[in-house]
């Protein structure tokens, strides 16, 4: 015996995509927006400044790869002290809106609404917050962007610039993969979605499937 089944269709990559970029701007303004009182915007200028004379010196031959390191090391590392609590902001907006907006408007984030699609679990079960935060920790750079923090304040100059350099890879690596992954394989599941046991649909569209009963 067989009876046909409704089932959401999975998300095309360009609506992911897209809806991917809007959240990603989205949290940049709004993160932007509540540190600027804190942000110390002299002490940013100067440290541009002098990162670009550094650059134009190691280019003009006047500095050796050696200084030009251990100063670009010294510039980078004050620079993201300085910019310390922008970085908290932003990973506590991330697991607000990733994480929690997310939940309660049942899987769909701003972009995913403007998109028309949803995250729902693989096998058709309720979606849990357990769910979302694997997923978020991955594909939305959380887990990231909390190592950088730790980095920030707890490890020295030299931790700090390579540690930062090998996660900054890492989570590069995975989003090029889990784009491949969603574009090719056939589930249209990233690495994120494995982990998570969670699917990008469709929420305005089925196809209707034909299942045998015994």
């Amino acid at each position: 015996m067989t009876k046909k089944v409704k089932e959401k269709e999975n998300a095309l990559f360009l609506q992911r995509l897209v809806a991917y970029i809007i959240d990603a701007i989205i949290i940049s303004i709004v993160a932007s927006l509540i540190s600027f009182p804190f942000y110390d915007n002299d002490s940013a200028q100067k440290l541009s400044a002098s990162s670009s004379e550094i650059v134009s010196k190691y280019m003009n031959q006047e500095i050796d790869i050696q200084t030009y390191m251990s100063e670009s090391m010294d510039i980078s590392y004050e620079m993201a002290r300085k910019n310390g609590v922008v970085s908290l902001i932003t990973v506590f907006l991330g697991v607000l809106y990733f994480v929690c907006y997310q939940f309660y408007n049942k899987g769909q984030t701003i972009g995913k609404k403007l998109m028309h699609i949803q995250i729902v679990k693989d096998d058709d079960s309720e979606l849990t917050i357990n769910n979302l935060i694997f997923r978020s920790l991955i594909i939305n750079s959380i887990f990231a962007d909390m190592l950088v923090l730790g980095f920030v304040i707890f490890a020295s100059k030299s931790v700090y610039f390579y540690g930062v350099g090998t996660i900054e890879v890492i989570q590069y690596i995975v989003v090029l993969v889990s784009a491949f992954m969603v574009m090719f394989s056939k589930s249209s599941r990233g690495l994120h979605d494995l982990v998570a046991h969670t699917k990008v649909v469709r929420d305005n569209s089925v196809k209707e499937l034909e299942v045998c009963e015994n």
